[in-house]
């Protein structure tokens, strides 16, 4: 008996195989056409982020006048991300080059994080592959800087594409093997 059956029955199994393989195959198709177009899953992470924004405003301004509807404070935070978000949906170019500002801040933090992890856990076995993670965040971030914002779309574009169709490789996998195990268990 796997792990996998360990936790789950053979039902929830089969189902779970399904739905993840679909999502998967579904996520490796589109990380696979954002490789050939970055610009265009550039445009649609921005306005994805703008629509997120904008549900997230209107979920806090709910909530907002439900409990603290005289409070011009409490106001702020759900009209900024509703502003936020509009000007994502206005301005997309402009919003390509914020991200790609993001994710170069982003794989920065993590470069410095993963060489500190690196020195922590140096005497153990694989140790340096913190290394490698740390350099390849650290290169990955120089090169969004060194031409942004010109290169934002190519670079916003194919970090979500890669990261979609790695994760959508994971998922297939994980269908794989829930499916196996669910015949196992059969």
């Amino acid at each position: 008996m796997t792990s996998v059956t360990m936790m789950f029955d053979k039902e929830t199994l089969r189902r779970f195989s399904t739905l993840t393989l679909v999502s998967g195959i579904l996520m490796m198709a589109v990380g696979a056409v954002g490789l050939f177009a970055p610009g265009v899953m550039s445009l649609t992470v921005v306005f994805l982020l703008g629509w997120l924004f904008m549900l997230s405003a209107v979920i806090q301004g709910y909530l907002t006048y439900k409990t603290f509807r005289n409070s011009f404070s409490a106001w702020l935070k759900p009209v900024l991300s509703f502003v936020t978000g509009l000007l994502f949906m206005i301005f997309p170019v402009e919003g390509v080059a914020v991200a790609a500002i993001l994710l170069a801040a982003y794989l920065l933090i993590d470069a410095f994080s993963s060489f500190g992890f690196a020195m922590d856990y140096k005497p153990h076995k694989w140790w340096w592959l913190h290394i490698v993670n740390a350099l390849l965040s650290l290169g990955l971030a120089v090169l969004i800087l060194i031409n942004w914002p010109l290169s934002s779309f190519l670079w916003v574009g194919l970090y979500a594409a890669v990261s979609l169709l790695f994760d959508g490789v994971v998922l297939t996998g994980l269908g794989i093997a829930a499916k196996k195990a669910a015949k196992e268990d059969a």
